[in-house]
């Protein structure tokens, strides 16, 4: 990977980042709503942790052929993935309750499932955020190659194929994680080509506790049960579920044809546009008059949203959506939002498609 361009900057915040943060937080106060979660994210905390101790439960203790094993494991890959899209995400915003301490408590469910909730914020919350689809700062644009998502990116061949090995490549993310990939974080003390604070003593030692606590549930006890082979596939298999449910749904929020990859300017390393306005480009929302699926998703399908105002509870998405969609008409600022779930899968492989070819090609 080259070496990243000076410090990103974005020029001062324009009319529309003020008048969509004064008209969302009209809506509150006449609402008389709090921004962070209410009753909705309590029952559905509940709901989705007892679908997933029950689904544990059930593949260590319950399981009596291969295909109950199989329906156990595809059972808890999801929800593994509700807690991350609807309790984690919420919490490490700091947008699932008022409460520090909650939210903090929350956003450590990612440690309970393998992660990092301490590296989770930095490159979630801190990179992603703020970087939006700008390559060698977003650093969920790297895939050490094996797939091109920015136009920024170096063509290789193999990228051709890319729209038919993605799948592949997802299935990957969380075996990563929980592996290797968050140990060389810690280790070497960057995500990507951003430096990390230093770790102390306390951090290393809640990094190791978590992940000694995590195999001991998700391996060493049901290896009291079950034979090696056994749980080695079972712990495999969850994470290959797991790995594709979560980055299907992370690339359908930036990496589709309708949205934008700005590049700064060389010598300043300004942006083209101020940060807000920057967010509606690089973001698209899908699915939105369907409840089912932005309750599964914990409302990552109005991405636009979250962008714009990730310390505000998803359940409170699909009603500020139609505020912002209309700032956005008045600005003249794209939104793009694809109208099911088929259209925004349609519209990655269009862009695995379109950023498979040889540049000169395109």
């Amino acid at each position: 990977m080259s070496a990243p361009i000076q410090q990103v900057r974005f020029p001062a915040r324009g009319e529309f980042h003020a008048a969509v943060k004064q008209r969302v937080e009209q809506y509150f106060a006449e609402s008389g709503r709090s921004p962070t979660g209410d009753w909705r994210m309590f029952v559905k905390t509940g709901t989705i942790l007892t679908w997933l101790i029950g689904s544990y439960l059930f593949l260590v203790f319950g399981t009596t052929s291969l295909l109950t094993t199989l329906l156990a494991m595809f059972a808890l890959a999801q929800g593994c993935a509700l807690v991350g899209f609807n309790i984690m995400h919420d919490g490490a915003h700091e947008s699932y309750a008022k409460s520090p301490t909650i939210n903090r408590l929350m956003g450590g469910m990612l440690n309970v499932l393998g992660g990092s909730q301490r590296l989770w914020r930095y490159k979630h919350n801190r990179l992603h955020h703020t970087y939006t689809n700008i390559r060698s700062y977003d650093d969920d644009l790297e895939t050490h190659g094996l797939l091109r998502f920015s136009p920024q990116h170096p063509w290789h061949p193999w990228h051709r194929f890319q729209p038919y090995y993605a799948l592949a490549v997802y299935s990957l993310l969380t075996l990563s994680w929980v592996t290797v990939a968050d140990a060389r974080k810690i280790w070497s003390g960057r995500i990507g080509h951003t430096h990390l604070r230093t770790a102390t003593w306390r951090d290393i030692s809640a990094f190791v506790c978590s992940k000694i606590a995590y195999f001991s549930y998700a391996i060493v006890l049901p290896l009291f049960f079950h034979p090696w082979p056994y749980v080695l596939m079972g712990f495999v298999g969850v994470h290959l579920m797991l790995g594709i449910t979560l980055a299907v749904v992370f690339q359908l929020a930036h990496t589709v044809d309708a949205t934008s990859f700005p590049v700064p300017e060389a010598n300043t390393g300004m942006m083209p546009a101020a940060w807000a306005v920057h967010e509606v480009e690089t973001t698209a929302n899908f699915a939105p008059h369907n409840p089912l699926i932005t309750w599964y998703v914990g409302g990552l399908n109005f991405q636009i949203e979250h962008h714009l105002f990730s310390r505000i509870c998803h359940v409170h998405y699909p009603r500020i959506s139609s505020i912002v969609a209309e700032t956005c008409e008045a600005f003249a600022l794209p939104y793009a939002c694809y109208p099911s779930l088929w259209a925004a899968l349609v519209g990655h492989y269009r862009f695995l498609q379109t950023l498979g070819k040889r540049p000169n090609a395109v």
